[in-house]
């Protein structure tokens, strides 16, 4: 499969296009942000792609070295990381759109993990130093922040020094301004060994979920 002929200018917004404007190559990004995946994995996340199509996506991801492939997974390469404040900030124009009165994709995990990734990447400031695993609709994320650089990838944190549990829905209202993260938090149960690492979390999750609904 041919790729779409490229805009040919110099223009680093159409540098950019030639290669995420394709058909389905952001989508193949979003996948990958929640983590390393096998083609019948991503595949599942896309079902209204044809695997030609996808084999074509992955190739041309691969070959500009946003994507690797280590036997049958796939996974971000560091320029790869780099797409995360695109798919956040189309994320984020995005909600306040109108969605389609009956959506082909499944449950939406990896856009919810690039989202909330995105958004915590965005909130934390070079000092932040926290581990933990948080469970979002009752899939494990891992999450990792350190100077300034948030890792969020799908997965059980062993030994996270904070667990805690919360639903899409949660965030969704803290980004709307109908409640607190400290206000659903209290509710949920939270594991911890050191009260501060708490204190930080739930400041930097109501930080991210601002910044995410458009209040900063």
């Amino acid at each position: 499969m041919s790729r779409v002929k490229p805009y040919a200018m110099s223009c680093p917004v159409s540098l950019s296009l030639d290669l995420l404007g394709n058909r389905w190559a952001i989508h193949v990004l979003r996948e990958l942000h929640a983590g390393p995946a096998s083609f019948a994995q991503v595949k599942s996340g896309l079902p209204g792609i044809a695997s030609n199509m996808l084999s074509a996506r992955l190739s041309e991801l691969c070959e500009a070295g946003l994507i690797q492939k280590t036997g049958r997974s796939y996974s971000l390469t560091p320029n790869g990381q780099n797409t995360r404040p695109i798919l956040f900030e189309l994320a984020r124009f995005g909600r306040k759109l109108a969605p389609p009165d009956a959506p082909s994709d499944p449950e939406g995990h990896a856009h919810r993990v690039v989202i909330l990734a995105g958004a915590i990447e965005r909130a934390a400031g070079p000092l932040d130093e926290i581990r933990a695993e948080i469970l979002l609709n009752d899939s494990p994320l891992s999450l990792t922040v350190s100077g300034g650089r948030a890792a969020l990838q799908t997965g059980h944190m062993p030994l996270a020094p904070v667990r805690i549990a919360f639903d899409w829905a949660d965030v969704e209202a803290v980004a709307d301004g109908a409640q607190r993260v400290a206000d659903f938090a209290a509710d949920r149960e939270i594991i911890a060994e050191d009260p501060l690492q708490v204190a930080a979390l739930l400041d930097l999750l109501q930080k991210a979920m601002d910044i995410y609904g458009g209040f900063k």
